[in-house]
């Protein structure tokens, strides 16, 4: 079995653990949690992979500053 890679790679660098929703198969490193947190309560009216797509390292640390830690349904994975 391969090790899981986060489902928004491709969007911006990952960054840190990656993690579980639950038992589902989706799988995202903790920076994009934080993102996509951060995007659904400050939602622009855009896609969230066009905003990861249009952010700046600069944007991207703020949002990462200012978003909420990763919730407890999010589980590491270990390999």
């Amino acid at each position: 079995m391969t090790n899981p890679e986060c489902d928004l790679k491709g969007h911006g660098p990952c960054s840190g653990p990656i993690c579980r929703r639950g038992m589902s198969l989706n799988h995202m490193c903790d920076g994009h949690i934080r993102l996509q947190s951060y995007w659904t309560e400050h939602n622009p009216g855009k896609k969230l992979n066009d905003w990861l797509d249009e952010l700046q390292n600069m944007e991207r640390e703020n949002a990462i500053k200012k978003a909420p830690q990763r919730g407890k349904y999010w589980v590491e994975v270990s390999f």
